[in-house]
């Protein structure tokens, strides 16, 4: 170990020696009552112990000693870019959230202009060389893009059951008459109707920490076989749908999402 740090430090303990050497010479012309040449001495001994550690130093002007530890500005300067990260982190976040939320009111495209943002960002940062952690705000962006996605086709399948519902309920009218003629058969059939979903409540919210699509897929199954195994009635939506959930599901399960041009075009409203 001292050999393996001599030789990577060979200047600074070259001069580290000169100036104990200096300093102990100049101590003997103090006491020799030398004095002009103890200063002189103390001085190259002073001057080798600060080029021994130059590395240290921001700036020196000499025997006044103004000097500036380089290390100490290195760890303040450290200090303000973890700092700067953080709040360049803060505002991005917001930047690029309000973009999306605000293009939530009816702009088409939005989903383009917001990732073609988010990659700029995050190149920018990277050809400054600063490593800012974006994890979280792709997180969040993922869990709006992926809702985005989602709830178009949430809506046919909604409308495929709130169908087929009303089916059913006409025909439990139909059954028990009016008025009714069996109110205990008219609950028992009411009551397995009621238990037919439609639509998932507070889809935002599951979306940020579930897999909305597929929870849609389980709805659309589940309340499609209900409707067909006690009342008889058939519902479908397009092929499509199915298949495009699927997906949505697919890419839940395995990001964060690797954006593609396809995608967008998934999340992006429609021009008008």
């Amino acid at each position: 170990m001292f050999w393996k740090n001599l030789s990577t430090q060979w200047e600074r303990a070259l001069f580290s020696a000169f100036g104990i050497v200096f300093l102990g010479y100049s101590t003997l012309l103090v006491w020799r009552e030398q004095f002009v040449d103890a200063g002189v001495v103390f001085g190259f001994g002073f001057l080798s112990f600060v080029y021994a550690n130059v590395s240290r130093f921001k700036r020196f002007k000499g025997f006044g000693f103004e000097a500036e530890l380089w290390e100490d500005k290195q760890k303040e300067a450290e200090e303000l870019i973890n700092k700067l990260r953080t709040v360049v982190s803060i505002y991005s976040h917001e930047v690029i959230l309000g973009k999306i939320k605000l293009g939530r009111l009816g702009v088409s495209d939005r989903w383009k202009e917001c990732w073609q943002l988010y990659e700029k960002l995050v190149n920018e940062h990277a050809s400054l060389g600063q490593e800012v952690d974006f994890t979280d705000l792709k997180k969040e962006m993922d869990d709006y893009f992926l809702f985005d996605m989602t709830h178009p086709h949430s809506d046919i399948i909604r409308l495929s059951i709130s169908g087929g519902q009303q089916k059913a309920r006409d025909q439990i009218k139909n059954e028990f008459g009016n008025p009714i003629r069996d109110s205990h058969g008219y609950q028992r059939r009411s009551a397995q109707l009621n238990a037919i979903k439609s639509k998932i409540d507070d889809q935002f919210s599951i979306s940020k920490h579930s897999d909305l699509a597929g929870k849609t897929l389980e709805l659309w199954f589940t309340s499609k076989d209900a409707l067909s195994q006690h009342f008889s009635v058939e519902i479908s939506v397009d092929d499509k749908v199915i298949e495009r959930l699927k997906a949505i599901s697919n890419l839940y399960q395995t990001r964060p999402v690797q954006v593609t041009d396809k995608l967008i075009s998934w999340a992006d409203r429609p021009k008008d």
